[in-house]
C-alpha cells in the first residue's frame, strides 16, 4: 500500500513498522502482528489517499487517522510538496 500510495504521487513517503494489536472484532478477540504505515503527504492529497486507502485495505474497517502537523522542517516539507506535486 505505501509503495503504490508514493507511486500515484498521493505520498511522500510511507513509513512501515510492524506492531502487534490486541482487538475485540465482532465479538472475537484478537492477538495479531499488523503492520501500522504512517504516510506524509500534503492536506490537499488526504482526501484521495483515504479514499484508496479504504477501497484497497483488506480490513473491512482499517483504521486511517489523520494527524495535522503544527511545525514542520521547512527543506522536509519543500520535498513531501515536491514529492507528491502532479
Amino acid at each position: 500500500m505505501a509503495k503504490a500510495a508514493v507511486k500515484r504521487r498521493l505520498a511522500a513517503c510511507g513509513s512501515i513498522s510492524q506492531v502487534r494489536s490486541i482487538y475485540s472484532w465482532k465479538g472475537t478477540l484478537y492477538d495479531e502482528a499488523e503492520a501500522l504505515i504512517i504516510f506524509k503527504t500534503t492536506k490537499e492529497k488526504v482526501p484521495r489517499l483515504r479514499a484508496i486507502l479504504g477501497k484497497e485495505h483488506p480490513y473491512e474497517t482499517p483504521v486511517i487517522i489523520e494527524v495535522e502537523v503544527a511545525r514542520v522542517n521547512a527543506h522536509y516539507l519543500s520535498w513531501v510538496v515536491e514529492s507528491v506535486a502532479v
